[in-house]
């Protein structure tokens, strides 16, 4: 078993792109028959998530709280470990049977889809609650950037957008065979489809994103981590790209600022990572 490390920020390991502006090559595939870490940062320090983040310094701030989902793969499918909170140096499990959370939420609270609905977490009292009364096996959350109206995606691969303080959900047709959604700045919802290929859903229905390689893998969309005004993140086979609501996209190109920030990211992901394995869970 090995074990992978995803930044949820989109800068995945060996991170690349085509031309001189790549960034420094990093290799966070080790070796070890213990878990799978996925999804290791989420940035709940009570920022205001209507502002786009310029770039990545301070998510790392000792009173910033991170989240990890820890999974481990069984038989081929992937089952889950818990979502712990990591927050000045100490790791505490919160929700055993989450691999979901909401990334960039605001007011210092976190959103977790679990096996029987929708929990908050609030990062400043620690305190765990069941948000609403649905009760779906949420494998996917988003939260919208303007309001608390939440986005989940099910077992089924089902899309609902969940309105009135997690009581009421509405199914979203355009959607089909999801296996990932994320939200832009602008509230635009995106996804993966089956065929690993995104999707961006308008007025006019489901519209596949243009301009991306056929047959792409190893697939990963989120909002952009980067100080971009529209669109979302999408990375296929290390190669990061911009994808649009008019369903266009183009690829990144790193600045020397950007790579120094993804230096940053590499080293305070090795000290969490190494406290996961390492340190007792309280």
């Amino acid at each position: 078993m090995r074990v992978l490390l995803v930044c949820l920020a989109g800068l995945l390991v060996c991170l690349k792109t085509a031309d001189s502006h790549s960034l420094p090559q990093k290799d966070y595939d080790t070796d070890s028959n213990k878990h799978d870490i996925t999804d290791p940062l989420n940035d709940t320090s009570g920022n205001n998530s209507s502002s786009v983040p310029d770039n990545f310094s301070g998510i790392f701030d000792s009173s910033t709280t991170r989240f990890i989902a820890r999974s481990v793969t069984r038989g081929g499918k992937k089952e889950s470990m818990g979502i712990y909170a990591y927050k000045n140096g100490k790791l505490k499990m919160i929700l055993e049977d989450s691999l979901a959370v909401s990334p960039w939420s605001s007011k210092s609270r976190a959103y977790l889809g679990n096996k029987d609905g929708i929990y908050v977490y609030d990062t400043e009292t620690e305190k765990l609650e069941k948000y609403g009364n649905l009760s779906d096996n949420v494998i996917g959350i988003a939260k919208e950037n303007r309001s608390d109206d939440l986005y989940i995606l099910t077992e089924d691969h089902v899309v609902y957008k969940v309105t009135e303080e997690g009581t009421k959900k509405v199914k979203i047709n355009e959607a089909e065979h999801v296996e990932k959604i994320a939200l832009d700045w602008d509230d635009n919802l995106y996804y993966i489809g089956a065929n690993d290929h995104p999707y961006v859903v308008t007025s006019d229905g489901a519209k596949k994103i243009e301009g991306l390689p056929v047959n792409s893998t190893r697939t990963f969309i989120s909002r952009p981590p980067i100080k971009i005004e529209h669109g979302a993140w999408f990375m296929c086979e290390k190669q990061a790209y911009i994808i649009y609501p008019n369903a266009t996209s183009e690829p990144y190109v790193f600045n020397d600022q950007e790579k120094l920030e993804h230096e940053k990211t590499v080293r305070a992901l090795k000290t969490i990572l190494s406290q996961v394995d390492n340190q007792p869970v309280e």
